[in-house]
């Protein structure tokens, strides 16, 4: 399946058809991405995901392509251009030689958890990598290539990270988040890819007087923990029913309260 999917995209700010997007325009040299989600017409946590844009973008020293102004005009434009109310919209910048190559705004394929998955759960499997700089949102063609082979073959929704400490970090698209006697855990911001969900969710933690800890979690410790969940753009909070041969029981009251507590955030924010 093509990456840029719909009939028009813009590149380097300009109106394009999807064929003309090939896969070098990400895959070589060096991308910063963002992925936002459209619910109803309504662009969830904009300001959020063009905050992080810019964030990767300094944190890789390189120079910007649009200011938030012409990307929600794009975004927007696109929108309407695809007749497209519920989708996720990609932004890349895509640099040779830490300068400038060219920008993307398109919509990508994306799977959405089914209400079945919601209610009893996913399976993941362990794999072992180590992301560089987690907090840049850097697009890594053959890792992505390599998980999406996994996830194919093996029929699971996604990969857990363990990292070279033996540490599980996060999922290849998602946060992670571990429930334990009613307390809240996550891996250390400092080891992730920070997700814009994970931070509301941790919001909501707070609000609800649910104690949330960041700390790390040893592949080894997997099975002392009740339950897990993922946290992303594209799942909003799902429970995870099995990790490699642990099985866990999504009928926890925390993963429960937080899984409404956000639905009800996304209600909000997509009027």
């Amino acid at each position: 399946m093509s990456e840029c999917i719909q009939s028009k995209f813009f590149l380097d700010g300009k109106i394009t058809d999807c064929p003309v997007f090939k896969p070098e325009l990400i895959n070589e040299g060096l991308s910063v991405y963002e992925v936002i989600r459209l619910i109803k017409n309504h662009l969830l946590f904009l300001e959020d995901h063009l905050s992080r844009l810019e964030r990767s973008v300094r944190l890789a020293e390189l120079d910007s392509f649009h200011d938030n102004k012409e990307l929600t005009h794009m975004i927007t434009s696109l929108r309407k251009l695809n007749k497209v109310s519920d989708a996720n919209i990609k932004i890349v910048y895509n640099y040779r030689n830490d300068i400038k190559n060219h920008s993307m705004v398109y919509f990508v394929f994306t799977r959405y958890p089914s209400k079945t998955e919601y209610k009893k759960g996913v399976e993941v499997i362990t794999y072992p990598f180590t992301r560089e700089d987690p907090n840049k949102k850097i697009w890594l063609p053959d890792f992505r290539a390599a998980t999406d082979e996994i996830i194919h073959r093996k029929k699971i929704w996604e990969v857990l990270i363990i990292n070279e400490k033996n540490h599980v970090t996060e999922a290849s698209r998602a946060n992670l988040f571990a429930v334990k006697n009613g307390k809240v855990f996550t891996p250390p911001v400092e080891t992730v890819l920070a997700g814009i969900t994970r931070k509301y969710v941790i919001n909501i933690c707070r609000e609800r007087k649910i104690s949330v800890t960041e700390k790390p979690i040893p592949k080894d410790s997997l099975g002392e923990y009740d339950v897990f969940f993922l946290t992303s753009t594209s799942t909003n909070v799902l429970p995870i029913a099995k990790i490699d041969n642990l099985n866990f029981s999504v009928d926890e009251p925390v993963l429960k309260e937080l899984m409404v507590e956000f639905e009800k955030l996304v209600k909000r924010a997509a009027g």
